[in-house]
């Protein structure tokens, strides 16, 4: 390991580390040399900027960008948790007593494509679907499901869909609206 070095831009931007020995500088490159502990700062905190030749440190986050970047972590969070919502199942009494039924994407789809064919016209009127779903003691098995039946089902998912979907907006509209990072960070998906 030689010595290192830092390459930036016109606006003073660091764009890029080189090692007297492993990497040296390019021809033509902007770069000033920087000592073991600067070269371990730099890496390790973004925003530092090389001004008048020499490197300055970033300035600390003001109030302003700590509350928006706390804001922006807990809406990745409540979307995450959304997303994880929306996979985790649902309930539905189609059959007459409740059942859950599975929600990831591929049997998002199935119950798509069964409901579909419940609407084709011309089906005989005992038609039926079978229909992966759990019962009150949570035994899996496929049911058998009428075309009212699946129908049901499908409202069933979509409404649990949309009901994941309006809570992650009213989370969303909540951590948008508060001011302090300990009342954005209080706003989770397990909030009322």
């Amino acid at each position: 390991m030689g010595q290192k070095h830092a390459g930036y831009d016109a606006q003073g931007n660091i764009v890029a580390y080189y090692d007297s020995v492993d990497s040296p500088v390019p021809q033509g490159v902007n770069a000033i040399e920087l000592t073991d502990a600067e070269w371990l700062a730099c890496i390790s905190t973004p925003g530092y900027k090389v001004q008048d030749g020499d490197l300055v440190e970033p300035l600390p986050p003001t109030a302003a960008q700590l509350v928006a970047a706390a804001k922006a972590a807990q809406i990745v969070s409540v979307t995450e948790a959304c997303g994880a919502a929306i996979v985790a199942g649902f309930q539905s009494s189609a059959l007459g007593a409740m059942r859950t039924y599975p929600s990831s994407l591929i049997d998002q789809q199935n119950l798509s494509a069964s409901v579909l064919a419940s609407l084709l016209p011309g089906l005989a009127s005992g038609w039926v679907t079978p229909f992966w779903c759990a019962d009150a003691a949570g035994l899996w098995s496929y049911a058998d499901h009428t075309a009212a039946q699946i129908q049901q089902v499908g409202q069933d998912g979509k409404a649990a869909i949309v009901g994941a979907i309006q809570k992650k907006a009213e989370l969303v509209a909540a951590i948008e609206a508060a001011v302090t990072i300990a009342a954005v960070q209080a706003i989770t998906w397990s909030s009322p």
